[in-house]
């Protein structure tokens, strides 16, 4: 039985359900990863929970066989939110210091973090996160904890997320109904970021792109902290969906040939290179060149990095992210991805492999862990008390 504080992340995402079970080593947050549960999840569209019954069945699958790795029994999780729904807005908050001695208290940060939660928000939505970017004193800008500091007048800037209410209540019912209890819900590229992103490159700039199955998030960090987040409506899930249609195979029979074969390489493919697979409703096995199959999957790529380097220009952060790209997700394994996003952003190009765990880390090293291993770092740090 494990001996510390344990910890849950839950993926809910549109191709599989994931639950990682950790242990929190020390008081610093870190984690040894003790339990992996995966199950196929049919319960969502594009990040979207569209069948509460079939998203619980996903879930208790995933948490009975992280149970059985880990040899404990779970309760409480982290859970990651995603989807077209969410939405971000950067926020200022102002206050007032008035104690006899002017300076910060932990009550003062509290204060000003929610006057810059004060904003105009539709009654349909609900916020995820309010985290701060830095701190100003006085006219001082740049500080990152003002506690103990002496002043008058304390400013934050935080970079709000908000989500639809109605998306936020359907998971919180879906866990609950397996029998869960929600101990706090992160942004998935918030909690991917953890895992694969250094903190060098969160102080210089960095964009992360997180491909899920039904949409990609992106995240922008500079000078250690989120500036700027967004979501584009293509995932992995629209590449299957392309290889089922162009070689009218099943949709199983698609992910496989995806994972086992799948290139976006036009050029540089070993000459006579062929992939094996079988027409949907048929056992016969037809061989076919693995041009066919990059060509199917290359103009897919190509729109989801196209959107990426929109949404990065519509940032205004285009031009500060001299650490460049990090992509993470299951499509960030198909060969040739990195290259492809490099040529299409015009910046540097890196995978991101989630890390910075123990145990068996082993187990989760794959880009499609990255946000799992994220929500447990999370966790650990929530226990630590350095949420």
């Amino acid at each position: 039985m494990p001996k510390g504080d344990i910890v849950v992340g839950l993926d809910i995402g549109t191709t599989k359900v994931a639950t990682i079970i950790a242990e929190v080593a020390h008081e610093g947050g870190r984690v040894n990863i003790l339990g992996v549960g995966t199950a196929p999840s049919q319960g969502l569209r594009r990040g979207v929970i569209v069948d509460i019954e079939r998203t619980v069945g996903a879930i208790l699958e995933s948490r009975d066989k992280a149970q059985r790795m880990a040899g404990a029994e779970v309760h409480s999780v982290v859970v990651g939110v995603t989807g077209e729904h969410i939405a971000s807005v950067n926020s200022k908050g102002v206050i007032a210091i008035t104690h006899p001695d002017r300076q910060v208290t932990d009550e003062d940060v509290a204060r000003v973090m929610e006057n810059a939660r004060v904003i105009v928000l539709p009654p349909d939505r609900d916020i995820i996160h309010a985290i701060p970017r830095g701190f100003t004193l006085d006219g001082q800008n740049g500080i990152r904890s003002p506690v103990g500091m002496s002043g008058t007048r304390l400013e934050v800037e935080t970079h709000i997320v908000t989500g639809a209410t109605t998306f936020l209540r359907n998971v919180a019912t879906c866990v609950e109904r397996a029998g869960l209890q929600i101990e706090d819900m992160v942004l998935e590229p918030i909690a991917t970021a953890d895992s694969v992103l250094m903190n060098a490159e969160k102080d210089l700039g960095v964009a992360l792109v997180d491909i899920g199955g039904g949409t990609s998030d992106i995240a922008i960090f500079q000078n250690g902290d989120i500036c700027w987040s967004g979501v584009v409506p293509v995932g992995g899930v629209y590449v299957t969906r392309d290889i089922a249609a162009g070689l009218r195979a099943s949709l199983e029979e698609a992910e496989r040939v995806k994972l086992e074969h799948g290139t976006t390489q036009l050029n540089g493919l070993m000459t006579g290179a062929t992939f094996n697979y079988r027409h949907v409703g048929s056992d016969e096995e037809i061989t076919e060149k693995a041009q066919l199959l990059a060509e199917i999957i290359e103009p897919r790529m190509h729109e989801l990095f196209t959107m990426v380097k929109a949404e990065i220009n519509r940032s205004n952060f285009a031009s500060r992210l001299p650490a460049g790209v990090v992509v993470s997700g299951g499509g960030a394994m198909l060969a040739g991805a990195r290259d492809l996003a490099g040529e299409i952003t015009g910046l540097p190009v890196r995978i991101g492999f989630p890390g910075g765990v123990g145990g068996l880390g082993e187990s989760v090293a794959a880009p499609s862990f990255a946000t799992g291993v994220g929500l447990v770092q999370w966790g650990g740090r929530l226990h630590a008390g350095l949420g």
